[in-house]
């Protein structure tokens, strides 16, 4: 699934005078729309190229100067480079011919290998383009099986065309090797050794660079399987820079070259470049002896041309393809490739690894497992797939963590993490269970210090402020039960004092040993205590005595009414 970013639907106005139709493919520089100028009523191809690209001004000047080569190159072989802009707010765009054919690669994937004669006249062709453009003062920099495109002329006969010029090289200015650092420009797999640094200092890259990405486009097209084959684009630069290529028996048994052709091929692959053909017209040169005739390359004679080269092997390794692609299982495209190693080699391996991170999200089906999916596959035939299972994912996450955080139950975020624990939240959900678990723990004992140790493990958590009520409530209920006692002990007090009796006070002071009115209690049980001796004694001395010691004792009255008497 194919989706462009630069925004350009259908229907929009470029530069006042193409019409964008639709999106043809999305690469590493760009998107490429097919377009009708709406003043001449023709097709065109457009490359938006990301503004990143050439957002310095080093690069942009680069890209100005190279880009009015590319309209001077004018060959049948070569697509025509027919206008370029950088539009005010910074976007780019190459104009070529719009050309209604099939790329190398789309003829393989539909057809298999390509028979002998047609990929020696696609070759060159190619090359015929190459001279040309070499002859410019430039380098194509990404020959391969998706830049070479085969269309029939108006007498139906085959026609060959280099396409995507529009990152072609001035080779005769500084040696540039990267778009911007770290970016390199063209495809990996085809790359020469020179174009992944391969290269002594003061050396530029030339056409022989080319030759050596036609070389692997030849070779696939000859044998049906890419002289080097790799997982990643890191193994395809290691494999360019060390190993030498398989032989064409080593890559496929069952195509039989005539001798000599291996030979050619494999010079346009020497890692040194001193040692490959040293132009596209002497490589076409050494091509000629295994030509036909151009003229029996006509649209109808191509297929038929192909049905008379395809092996009883190839055609059963072709059904079994289709059988697996049709299954679109982990194990179908297994056993194939385990049956067929020779043929579709890079798509069954590139099929098992979808197929493994697919079955891979599935079993996770979490937004994290889907992105991760999307990220690397996101313009595979599952993607549409992917992308609503991880709207799904999102949804039923979502909606877990909205639960787990609405009820802060530790059940909740427990359930939330078993299901989600890949999540991007994940981290934040396991301090919330801590929480809710701590939050707990410390509801069980119910105290200020279970409380404050609760706040200060989890100061700024989802239960701080229910923590901080806790404490509240408990410094109010305190509060509440000091007043209380100190209302009692005042009773107890007014009892004793209503009662005047040692005993009484005793009791009272044995019940309330810090009592706020302790010295007042102690007095006035000092008065009884002598009062109960005057009343034992009960002597006029004994009676002034007290009234003198206690003028305003609590039997005051009762001392001087027995003083009298």
């Amino acid at each position: 699934m194919q989706t462009a970013s630069a925004g350009l639907g259908p229907g929009t106005l470029l530069d006042g005078k193409y019409e964008i139709l639709g999106l043809l493919g999305v690469g590493g520089m760009g998107e490429v729309y097919k377009a009708s100028h709406v003043h001449l009523g023709a097709f065109r191809c457009i490359k938006v190229i990301k503004p990143a690209l050439i957002a310095e001004e080093s690069y942009r000047a680069r890209f100005l100067r190279e880009a009015r080569l590319a309209t001077q190159v004018h060959h049948p072989n070569v697509a025509v480079v027919h206008d370029f802009s950088i539009m005010p707010d910074g976007t780019s765009y190459m104009v070529t011919e719009y050309i209604d054919g099939t790329t190398v690669r789309e003829w393989a994937e539909q057809n298999g290998r390509f028979p002998m004669p047609l990929a020696i006249e696609v070759a060159t062709q190619v090359l015929a383009g190459l001279d040309a453009i070499h002859r410019r003062g430039l380098m194509h920099r990404d020959v391969s099986a998706d830049n070479v495109m085969l269309a029939f002329d108006g007498d139906e006969h085959l026609v060959v065309k280099i396409i995507d010029l529009g990152v072609a090289k001035d080779v005769s200015g500084p040696n540039v090797d990267t778009t911007q650092a770290g970016v390199f420009v063209g495809n990996p797999k085809y790359m020469s050794p020179e174009h992944l640094g391969e290269l002594e200092e003061g050396e530029a890259l030339d056409g022989r660079a080319d030759l050596y990405s036609l070389g692997v486009v030849l070779y696939e097209m000859l044998t049906g399987v890419p002289p080097f084959v790799a997982r990643t684009q890191n193994m395809y630069i290691v494999k360019h820079l060390t190993e030498a290529p398989r032989t064409f028996r080593e890559a496929n048994p069952a195509f039989s070259a005539p001798p000599g052709l291996e030979e050619v091929v494999m010079r346009a692959l020497e890692k040194k470049r001193a040692n490959r053909w040293s132009s596209a017209r002497e490589m076409a040169q050494a091509l000629a002896r295994f030509a036909s005739d151009p003229a029996s390359f006509t649209r109808t004679a191509v297929p038929r041309m192909h049905v008379r080269e395809t092996s009883a092997e190839e055609r059963e390794a072709a059904t079994a393809w289709a059988a697996a692609v049709l299954t679109d299982t982990y194990a179908a495209y297994r056993d194939y490739r385990a049956r067929f190693p020779m043929y579709h080699a890079e798509e069954a391996e590139r099929a098992i690894e979808e197929r493994l991170d697919y079955d891979a999200a599935s079993a996770l089906d979490t937004e994290e497992a889907w992105a991760a999916y999307l990220e690397r596959w996101s313009h595979d035939t599952h993607a549409k797939t992917a992308a609503e299972r991880l709207e799904s994912a999102r949804i039923r996450e979502e909606t877990a963590y909205s639960v787990a955080l609405e009820t802060r139950s530790a059940v909740a975020w427990q359930a939330y993490l078993d299901e989600f624990p890949d999540s991007n939240r994940s981290a934040i959900a396991e301090s919330y269970l801590r929480e809710q678990l701590a939050y707990e723990a410390a509801r069980a004992e119910d105290t200020v210090g279970a409380w404050g140790l609760f706040l200060l493990n989890h100061p700024d958590g989802l239960r701080e402020h229910d923590a901080r009520e806790r404490i509240a409530w408990h410094e109010q209920a305190e509060a509440r039960r000091a007043l209380a006692r100190q209302a009692i002990i005042e009773g107890d007090f007014n009892a004793a004092f209503e009662a005047g009796t040692v005993a009484a006070w005793d009791e009272y002071l044995a019940r309330y040993p810090d009592a706020p009115r302790l010295e007042e209690a102690r007095r006035a049980r000092q008065e009884a205590a002598e009062y109960e001796l005057a009343e034992k004694m009960n002597t006029k001395v004994m009676w002034r005595a007290f009234v003198k010691a206690w003028p305003e004792g609590r039997h005051r009255l009762d001392a001087e009414l027995r003083l009298r008497s």
